[in-house]
């Protein structure tokens, strides 16, 4: 099995796109396989309560497609916001796509999903109340310490009795070294299209590690 550093990845999807595909379609593709493989892996999933955890960059983007996937396979899914609404433009396109659930006719006969933004007064009920968490706050570009803003989040979802499952990485956990303190704690992580090296690093951080194909490259 390949093993990539952040860069590397960031090479590849790079090819990917030159060759024709948008990283759009590649945050779709990555949300849509994330949100089957929790689906599949969620005993009694259409019972569920799915709490994904989003960050403002393309991380949080692959939750929020994620969150219409589920959605759409007959979950119940709530989207929390850990700090505000995106940044990336791929990200707010589902950001939005995500409020209306108009994207396509596979779709169009969804609700509206909940979104709501992180308040360390109040979220800790919504988290506590969840049987499923998955973590799309930040991406194998992380690095350094955690921002005192979401701490208090990532402590919520570490100390929660839910299923956590984390979007390639688990938040918190770098391309290389040691995870930051307070860094998500995972029962499985969604590795996207190949491994990286901080699931090497961080085992114990990972839980069950599974590889999708979001097909931008070939499995080796």
């Amino acid at each position: 099995m390949r093993i990539v550093s952040a860069s590397e990845m960031k090479e590849i999807e790079k090819a990917a796109f030159e060759r024709g595909m948008s990283y759009y379609d590649m945050m779709e593709n990555a949300g849509r396989a994330a949100a089957e493989y929790i689906k599949d892996n969620t005993k009694d999933f259409e019972t569920k309560l799915c709490l994904i955890v989003v960050g403002a960059g393309n991380n949080g983007g692959d939750g929020y497609v994620a969150a219409r996937y589920i959605k759409n396979f007959g979950g119940t899914p709530i989207i929390m916001m850990a700090s505000g609404e995106p940044k990336t433009p791929d990200a707010i396109k589902n950001f939005e796509l995500a409020k209306a659930m108009i994207k396509n006719f596979e779709l169009a006969k969804a609700m509206g999903i909940e979104i709501i933004k992180f308040d360390p007064k109040i979220s800790a009920a919504v988290i506590y109340g969840c049987d499923v968490i998955v973590d799309c706050v930040y991406g194998t570009g992380f690095h350094g310490e955690l921002r005192d803003s979401v701490r208090p989040l990532f402590d919520i979802i570490n100390d929660s009795d839910a299923v956590k499952f984390a979007v390639d990485i688990p938040s918190g956990v770098p391309d290389s070294g040691s995870p930051a303190d307070g860094a998500i704690k995972a029962d499985h992580t969604i590795a996207v299209q190949y491994l990286k090296r901080a699931h090497v690093s961080a085992l114990d951080f990972c839980g069950k590690i599974t590889v999708i194909d979001i097909n931008i490259g070939t499995r080796e």
